[in-house]
């Protein structure tokens, strides 16, 4: 789904399709056939307010069909009505959510669930509904938060995905979101969290991150969005602007931060590629930010949602709440406020969407009042519904039929590729921090002793290992295990020639340290433990650790079973850190981001170290020998594009993954400086400086046209051009020396120079080289006009002029397969080279 334009959401096209459907299913308020050029337009304008509020409400009933009665206590108290249907028709709702404790049916049946959604649907298009389909949500996010199990497919989680630095495999996981859900009747996954994961004591986001890497969290979050609305499933970014850097659960509390704008525009940068790419909705957070707004958390902030959201992010989707019936709301300092305020405050912030408001009927009175007295107007709830139903006819909830084949739910659902993907994931998450005395892998022929947390990980962990041919006991010794558990637990681990112990870190301290005290009795045993954290990967960095570490960011089978693989030696380790593990005093780094061994290593490579193996290798002179600069930035899967973004004249590294660029202004690792989207993901890209600002750009190149920008931004691109021919090489540089980039075409050792951003013939025609050499073209002297460069293995051949004839430098650097690269790394107006080294 493409980014939308506020009023023009929905071409002619849809606007007669959904004119055509819209004349039967009108509702109560709107009596006559759509007439005007936007049905939507005539159908808000003809809404009652209740029937607005009630399009902007979206909660749970309970029940496991339409008309079950077997939760009606729970429905009277909270709805004053017996069944789904009657909470459905009464506030002729925009949206329901699903969860275990409320339809608890969709744990395990999807047939089941189909069912629920065709019901609730038929009830909310028949005569005593709205009229109007309904969004059918859930927060099935994979990992620790996930309302369907299996047959489900079972996934891992978000930060095991991040572990595995891998954008394709996000993808993979969006789609098989998307395509189960929407197979049950879901329009709308409340997912993925792209919350930056900065603080290791946060107690409720944590696994649920991709990681602390922003770079890395957007483009796996970009991945998952892309690859779940591809299936027609809506997806929400969320905790907008960050739940990564809290101590507070906002279930339980209200968090603060108080970071500065700097670190603020960190964790917004995964939403920020988010809306890039075409997000439907984002998710606020319970969280005040006291750098935007002190007062209010930023669900209930205009600064957040008004001024940050939609004014300076330029969101345009759907804003919904997090769940209005958590504690944060109600905690605000000297300001009680009560569930019909909490309603009023959302809606006059900016959000479109009250999510599980704990007092719907409260909502509807205060809301009602709020338009009475004038501090809410009826054109803000028209404006949320105008985006509501513009969306529901875009993302096709909005259809004559809803409802979805239940008899191919099991088509769908569980298919071996998509429980093939899950375990993928998982094996390539398990990350290997400390293997002393190479006590891993095991040989198989061991006795292994699985304990600590887990009541069916556990189990679950001794059976796969049992599944593996090998000698297995198990003791699960309660997640926080008692004086007498810790003494049972180390007597049965004697005679084995291996435990493995999984622990967990909890939100309480006094609990962690049960599990330490855990993890020094079997240490005192003579068997040696193999420690393996199934949640956050901090629990590494507690004192005396064991002599293998081995984390899996999960708990759930396709973790386990990549443990039993991973420790005899069935899968390589390959999972890097995405989060800095700190040392046990909280002073340090004792793994950063990228860490990770594996069996094959000779010695632990952090990515950090100058004398790494991998990475770039960067040159400030035209000679061979050591590099000037050598660093880790992006993964080696990148493509890898060279500029001046920030007109410093120096150049350095941009990563690009899919449409998305991750740009850095100095020739280092660490995090990006910009991030933002632009042109398409099969498109050839070229930098230069085009207008001659002193800022390298982007163009996009499809066939023989050329698509340039004059920023670093999305939008259209302020030059078209078509030069060459669609199977021309291309090169970029200054040739005349006038400070605009053009281009330049290749055809075998023959080069066709342009010196203005146009088409036409070339200025310039000559050959140089083979046909067979790699060109580079770059200012190797210093007088401000480019040329080219060849380069044969690990020879390169430079010449000073547009001309052929023998090269001015000859010189050797690096290995024959490196990728190189050229820029001027230092400012002083000379480009030498780059290369990137990968495994």
């Amino acid at each position: 789904m493409t980014k939308r334009t506020a009023g023009a959401r929905i071409g002619a096209a849809t606007c007669l399709a959904a004119g055509m459907l819209l004349a039967s299913t009108v509702p109560a308020g709107a009596t006559s056939t759509p007439d005007s050029a936007n049905p939507i337009d005539h159908i808000v304008s003809n809404m009652t307010v209740d029937e607005l509020i009630g399009q902007m409400t979206w909660t749970y009933v309970y029940g496991n069909s339409a008309d079950d009665a077997s939760m009606a206590e729970q429905n009277q108290e909270r709805y004053g009505v017996d069944t789904p249907r009657e909470v459905v028709e009464t506030f002729d709702l925009g949206g329901v959510l699903y969860f275990a404790w409320s339809n608890p049916g969709i744990v395990s049946d999807p047939e089941l669930t189909a069912e629920l959604s065709n019901g609730l649907q038929a009830v909310s298009v028949g005569d005593e509904g709205s009229g109007i389909p309904l969004a059918t949500t859930i927060d099935q996010e994979g990992g620790i938060v996930a309302r369907m199990g299996a047959p489900m497919t079972v996934l891992p989680g978000n930060m095991a995905l991040g572990a595995t630095f891998d954008a394709a495999l996000a993808r993979a996981q969006g789609e098989i979101l998307g395509s189960e859900l929407a197979a049950v009747g879901v329009n709308a996954d409340f997912a993925p969290v792209v919350d930056v994961n900065t603080n290791p004591a946060n107690p409720v986001i944590g696994v649920r991150s991709m990681g602390e890497d922003p770079q890395n969290v957007a483009a796996l979050g970009v991945a998952q969005i892309e690859g779940m609305q591809s299936q027609g499933v809506a997806a929400a970014a969320k905790h907008f602007p960050g739940h990564g850097d809290t101590e507070t659960d906002s279930h339980t509390g209200l968090p603060i931060v108080t970071y500065d704008r700097a670190t603020l525009d960190q964790h917004l940068l995964p939403f920020e590629a988010a809306i890039d790419a075409g997000v439907d909705m984002i998710m606020t957070a319970h969280v005040i930010v006291e750098e935007l707004d002190p007062e209010m958390p930023g669900t209930l902030s205009p600064a957040v949602l008004t001024g940050l959201l939609r004014e300076e992010l330029g969101f345009d989707g759907l804003i919904t709440t997090d769940a209005l019936d958590m504690e944060a709301l109600k905690e605000l300092p000297d300001n009680p406020l009560t569930d019909g305020e909490i309603a009023v405050l959302a809606i006059q912030a900016g959000s479109d969407i009250l999510l599980m408001s704990p007092d719907v009927p409260a909502t509807f009175e205060a809301v009602n009042a709020a338009v009475e007295s004038g501090d809410i107007t009826r054109e803000r709830l028209e404006e949320s519904v105008t985006r509501i139903l513009e969306w529901k006819v875009e993302r096709g909830v909005w259809e004559e039929d809803p409802s979805v084949p239940v008899d191919e739910v099991m088509d769908v659902v569980g298919s071996a590729e998509h429980t093939a993907t899950a375990q993928e994931i998982a094996d390539r998450s398990v990350t290997l921090l400390r293997n002393e005395g190479d006590l891993l892998p095991l040989d198989g022929d061991e006795s292994v002793f699985v304990t600590g947390w887990g009541q069916s990980g556990v189990p679950g962990l001794a059976q796969a290992f049992t599944d593996r041919g090998v000698e297995t006991d198990h003791l699960y010794t309660a997640n926080f295990p008692s004086a007498e558990q810790i003494a049972q637990a180390a007597e049965a681990a004697e005679g084995h020639d291996a435990i493995v112990l999984m622990t967990h870190t909890p939100a309480n301290a006094a609990q962690t340290q049960s599990q330490r005290d855990l993890l020094a009795a079997l240490q005192a045993t003579d068997v040696p433990v193999v420690h393996v954290p199934v949640r956050n990967p901090y629990d590494v960095a507690w004192e005396n650790p064991a002599p293998a570490q081995l984390v899996t960011y999960g708990y759930q089978r396709p973790s386990l079973q990549a443990v039993a693989d991973v420790v005899l030696g069935n899968v390589e380790p390959t999972g890097k850190l995405p989060v800095n593990i700190p040392t046990a005093d909280g002073e340090g780094v004792l793994h950063p981001i990228g860490f990770g061994l594996g069996y094959e290593d000779e010695e632990p490579q952090h990515p950090q170290d100058p004398d790494q193996e991998h990475g770039f290798f960067l040159s400030n002179s035209w000679r061979g020998g050591v590099a000037d600069h050598a660093f880790m930035y992006g993964r080696f899967s990148d493509e890898v594009l060279i500029g001046d973004w920030d007109g410093d004249g120096r150049d350095s590294i941009t990563v690009r993954r899919g449409n998305t660029f991750f740009v850095n202004n100095a020739p280092r690792g660490g995090t990006a400086d910009r991030v933002f989207a632009y042109g398409r993901p099969g498109d050839d890209v070229l930098v230069g400086d085009w207008d001659g600002d002193g800022e390298d750009t982007l163009a996009v190149r499809r066939g023989a046209t050329f698509h340039v920008k004059n920023s670093l931004s999305g939008g259209a691109a302020d030059h078209v051009v078509t030069y060459g021919r669609p199977g021309d090489d291309v090169l970029v540089g200054d040739w005349d020396g006038d400070g605009e980039d053009t281009f330049a075409v290749r055809r075998g050792a023959t080069f066709h120079v342009r010196n203005a951003m146009a088409g036409g013939r070339a200025d310039a025609t000559f050959t140089y080289g083979r046909a067979g050499d790699e060109v580079l073209a770059g200012d190797w002297n210093g007088d401000g006009e480019d040329t080219f460069g060849v380069r044969r293995g690990r020879t390169f051949h430079i010449a000073n002029s547009l001309r052929g004839g023998a090269a001015e430098i000859v010189m050797d650097f690096g290995r024959p397969g490196d990728e190189v690269y050229v820029g001027d790394w230092d400012g002083n107006g000379i480009d030498t080279i780059g290369l990137r080294r990968t495994p």
